[in-house]
């Protein structure tokens, strides 16, 4: 089915999460520091990260952000520290979500799920907008055949934003889409990711903003070609 690497330095808390994983029928590694977890990734090909915010070497939120930039590996947080500044500093960092460890064990299996199958395909596989291409089966972006390497959440709010050129989404419609009822409840969270990835463009092709912020209204997606037209 899935296979989830786990980064965590508490053995019993790892124990009841690969039990539980392994029972959904998912295949489980785990480690409990940045240089093994590197290790891991490097050798092995994962689904899904799920990660401690507190590691003893290093910040889960630095780890997760190195993670990010150089995967398109989806990171979820899973903590004791659940509160609304930690929760900025894992969706600022890149991750997918972030959940407490106090959740049952079904609402996390339902929110991995949600994750682990989220795409915005339709039966279509390859949408473009020369130079950029959107590969939405394997949820990837490429700017002159270069990854962007966005986190499953950017690819997913560019899938969005370019599923309508020219329609102004708001925080709001771009959050309920995303995350659902069960998304934070910050929209500095939505527009932290829309940086991230726009920043990633922009490097990648600094002629063209493909993502436009309307004041007061929200965001909307500009081709290339409209551009061109205008």
């Amino acid at each position: 089915m899935y296979r989830i690497l786990i980064v965590d330095h508490e053995p019993t808390t790892v124990r009841i999460y690969v039990d539980f994983l392994q029972a959904k029928g998912c295949s489980t590694d785990f480690t409990s520091n940045a240089a093994s977890t590197f290790h891991m990734i490097s050798q092995n090909s994962y689904d899904l990260i799920l990660m401690e915010t507190k590691l003893p070497d290093i910040s889960g939120f630095d780890l997760c952000s190195e993670i990010c930039s150089k995967t398109d590996i989806p990171v979820i947080f899973l903590s004791h520290f659940h509160d609304d500044m930690n929760q900025l500093q894992g969706f600022s960092a890149g991750c997918s979500d972030f959940i407490s460890k106090a959740s049952s064990p079904e609402v996390l299996w339902a929110r991995l799920e949600a994750r682990l199958s989220v795409s915005f395909s339709h039966g279509e596989v390859i949408r473009e907008f020369p130079p950029l291409t959107l590969d939405l089966q394997r949820q990837r972006a490429f700017i002159h055949e270069m990854n962007l390497r966005l986190t499953q959440i950017e690819f997913s709010l560019l899938a969005l934003l370019s599923s309508r050129p020219g329609t102004v989404w708001s925080v709001e419609e771009l959050y309920s889409e995303i995350w659902g009822s069960s998304g934070p409840a910050d929209p500095q969270i939505v527009q932290a990711h829309l940086s991230r990835m726009r920043r990633k463009m922009e490097k990648a092709y600094p002629r063209h903003d493909f993502i436009e912020t309307i004041w007061r209204r929200g965001y909307q997606f500009i081709s290339p070609a409209e551009n061109e037209t205008n």
